[in-house]
């Protein structure tokens, strides 16, 4: 097995503070060789590859400004790793320069000019990256988490990290750079070495583990625990006995004779083996509370097979090959565990040495890649799994796999606004989730474009209901301030604080997700109920009173049904709430009243005595027990279609029709009730009834004209304008027009009302 851990040619890590020109030749030298064995190892020529080597060796060499970190000897030790990795020559380059931009060495716009748009969207992405995983170590409160092992809080920087990028080849440079820094780890500070080790081991080589990178897994997690706990390193390694390289070469050795066995039984199988590593046997060792003696698992080898039958076959033949170790035999087809993770597992003595086999189905380990119980959540004891990110993961895996493949069908990269482009990576925009810390070091993920205001209630629904201000960065900002990947939330919140109604105005962009927004409708629909009735009969009575529509002929609990509520109150809370539009209620008053002429089946039907003559008059109007009399609309009230009516038999002018509610009909029955009768409107309107409407508006040239027009667009007859213009620049518009019914009227005045400088429009009757 190839092993990525090289040594490099020792002056080339090693420029001094001040650089003498024999030693710049020397580490041209040493430089020309290592690029003759990367190209050697690639099998291409590597131009770029040499270009941006000799530019990084000339910055570094010309800079008057030291770092901690010698750029152009990390871009060699990236550029080195991931040439093990038979990556392209594209990532090659951008690890070589990744280190020298990020100190300010070279700009982008010089990596763009001397190489191509593809080098340039690398070097961004591991910028990207590079500028999160530094806001992860200043991050006090992760230490926590990683002491801990917190995987909720540390499978949030998983995503975190993946979120940046849709490039596998900036995990990779990522990746590189950790395992680098680690290894140069040496004379470094016992505290330094201690930090960046937790953060490896708890972040950097899991996701290496996910992206199934075991050459730079196993190397990162060796080494960290070799600074986190040197002594039992130096104990374990003592007690293998062994070289890796031995352990290598033993696997590869029982691999062929087990191969050899298998296909005597006519079983295709695909084998591979590994030796385990330093830290996995230390972790199995403490996790399962074994001694070294008791690990049967130090080497290991997975056989995949094509069917059941055959995995069985497999197991019968490779113990009668070696000595089965008693009770380590484990048949997880037969019962699969509850994660549905099966396989055969047995332990045998191979060759005077312990070896575990798995054996399983393709379709076995398939299911144990991509399902509930894949490889990397059976292994880190994950009890729940994130689908959409595992996926993801698995989708990266596959690019890494069959990377040649997507090198040579991937189109290159457009080229449009870099500059833009550029800005967008680095404040990590243009990414369907972002992820930010809580004040406790706690990462959050939320949807793209969410507010500080989000974030509140996304942590608790109270604190977001208690939220006055917020901090971002330790700075104040609004509370409509749109979150950055990698930024730290700090909410305030008082005790008497309540949320404001205006937080659920989309344009004023308090709130853009719609947990939030669910969260805040919630509250104000818990609050007081009493107060929430008044405001909402309020509402109402506003909008009958523009009208003229008394608040008394409207009943509520006749439209409980419809909005499915138990009571008229109900109603009224909900228009407070936003629940219930106050056009869809009026919508539905309309039809209630059947004044809707566009649908016959919702037309009021007269509730008359059978033995009226049902006389068509000229206002559409039934008196009962009455025929061929004279009727008029009377002037104190209007009554339109639709509303309730009745009739009053004067001295000398026939039968005078009135509203219900009219004070004058009510006083004129009151004293002579004799002369009242049943009255009520037909099917169908015959005609037009007349409406007297007042229009309050700015005075203007061409006033008239607009509300004329819009009056005619809705096919409603004008009889008569009166115009009277103030002082004061006022004009107020007495209309005098026909309309089928309530419906209508109402659509109109709400048409007028949205014309430009209209003040107000509302139904004028007689005292009004």
């Amino acid at each position: 097995m190839v092993t990525v851990r090289e040594e490099l040619p020792g002056r080339l890590n090693e420029l001094s503070v001040v650089t003498t020109g024999e030693h710049a030749a020397e580490t041209q030298i040493d430089l020309v060789a290592w690029l003759e064995r990367i190209e050697q190892l690639n099998g291409q020529p590597l131009d770029w590859l040499k270009q941006a080597s000799h530019c990084a060796l000339e910055l570094e060499l010309n800079s008057a400004v030291k770092h901690r970190t010698n750029a152009f000897a990390m871009g060699v030790g990236m550029a080195d790793i991931l040439a093990h990795l038979n990556v392209d020559e594209h990532t090659l380059v951008a690890a070589m320069l990744y280190r020298s931009v990020r100190q300010g060495l070279v700009e982008l716009s010089t990596v763009e000019e001397k190489f191509n748009d593809d080098v340039l969207q690398l070097v961004q992405g591991a910028l990207a990256m590079g500028k999160l995983s530094d806001l992860i170590e200043q991050n006090e409160h992760l230490e926590d988490h990683f002491n801990n092992n917190k995987r909720e809080h540390l499978t949030g920087i998983y995503k975190m990290l993946i979120s940046v990028t849709e490039d596998v080849r900036v995990v990779l440079i990522k990746l590189a750079e950790r395992t680098y820094s680690l290894r140069q780890l040496n004379n470094a500070s016992k505290e330094r070495q201690e930090r960046v080790a937790r953060e490896v081991l708890t972040i950097y080589s899991p996701l290496a583990h996910r992206l199934g990178i075991a050459q730079l897994k196993w190397e990162l997690e060796d080494l960290a625990f070799r600074y986190l706990s040197p002594d039992r390193y130096k104990e374990i390694a003592s007690l293998l006995n062994e070289k890796r390289t031995e352990r290598e070469q033993y696997i590869q050795s029982v691999i062929a004779h087990l191969k050899q066995e298998l296909e005597r039984n006519d079983i295709h199988a695909e084998i591979t083996g590994r030796a385990k590593h330093i830290y996995s046997i230390y972790r199995k060792m403490r996790s399962k509370n074994l001694s070294f003696d008791q690990l049967y698992d130090i080497r290991a080898l997975r056989v995949l097979v094509n069917n059941v039958p055959e995995c069985y076959h497999a197991l019968g033949i490779v113990h009668q090959m070696w000595r089965h170790i008693p009770h380590q035999f484990d048949d997880y087809i037969t019962n699969p565990k509850a994660n549905g993770y099966r396989s055969l597992h047995t332990a045998v003595i191979a060759e005077n040495k312990s070896l575990e086999i798995q054996i399983r189905t393709h379709a076995m380990h398939q299911e144990a890649e991509l399902g509930v119980c894949s490889h990397f959540n059976y292994k880190e004891g994950e009890k729940r799994t994130d689908q959409r990110f595992n996926h993801r993961l698995h989708s990266l895996r596959s690019v890494l796999e069959n990377y040649q493949e997507r090198k040579e069908s991937q189109p290159e990269h457009l080229n449009d606004e870099d500059e833009q482009d550029q800005e967008n990576l680095q404040d990590f925009e243009g990414f369907e989730k972002i992820y930010v810390f809580s004040r406790d070091g706690d990462i959050k993920e939320l949807p793209r474009d969410s507010t500080v205001l989000d974030f509140a209630y996304h942590v608790h629904t109270e604190v977001g209901n208690r939220c006055y201000a917020a901090r971002v960065n330790q700075r104040y900002v609004p509370l409509t301030y749109v979150l950055k990947t990698g930024e730290q939330v700090e909410i305030l919140t008082k005790k008497d604080r309540e949320p404001n109604r205006d937080w659920l105005v989309n344009s004023l962009g308090y709130i853009k997700t719609a947990r939030a927004r669910d969260k805040l409708r919630h509250w104000f629909r818990q609050q007081d109920r009493t107060k929430n009735i008044d405001v909402g009969r309020e509402t109402l009575h506003k909008e009958l009173t523009r009208l003229a529509i008394h608040p008394k002929s409207i009943d509520l609990n006749d439209y409980v049904n419809h909005f499915n509520v138990k009571t008229g109150d109900d109603i009224l809370v909900a228009l407070v709430t936003g629940d219930i539009g106050l056009h869809s209620l009026m919508n539905q008053i309309n039809k209630q009243m059947h004044l809707d002429a566009d649908e016959p089946e919702l037309v009021l039907k007269p509730t008359l005595n059978p033995r009226a003559s049902h006389t068509l008059s000229a206002h559409g109007i039934l008196i009962d027990g009455l025929d061929n009399v004279e009727l008029h609309i009377a002037r104190c009230c209007q009554p339109v279609h639709g509303e309730s009516i009745g009739g009053y038999i004067t001295l000398n002018r026939g039968v005078s029709i009135h509203k219900i509610g009219c004070a004058d009909y009510l006083r004129m029955i009151e004293n002579e009730s004799e002369r009242g009768v049943e009255a009520d409107w037909e099917m169908q309107p015959t005609r037009g009834q007349s409406v007297q409407i007042m229009v309050e508006a700015y005075d203007r040239r061409g006033l008239l004209k607009d509300l004329t027009q819009v009056i005619f667009a809705d096919h409603v007859n004008i009889r008569q304008v009166n115009t009277l213009s103030d002082n004061d620049g006022i004009a107020n518009l007495k209309l005098l027009i026909e309309v089928k019914g309530l419906a209508q009227l109402s659509k109109l005045l709400a048409r007028l009302e949205q014309q430009p400088g209209i003040i107000s429009a509302r139904r004028l009757v007689q005292g009004s």
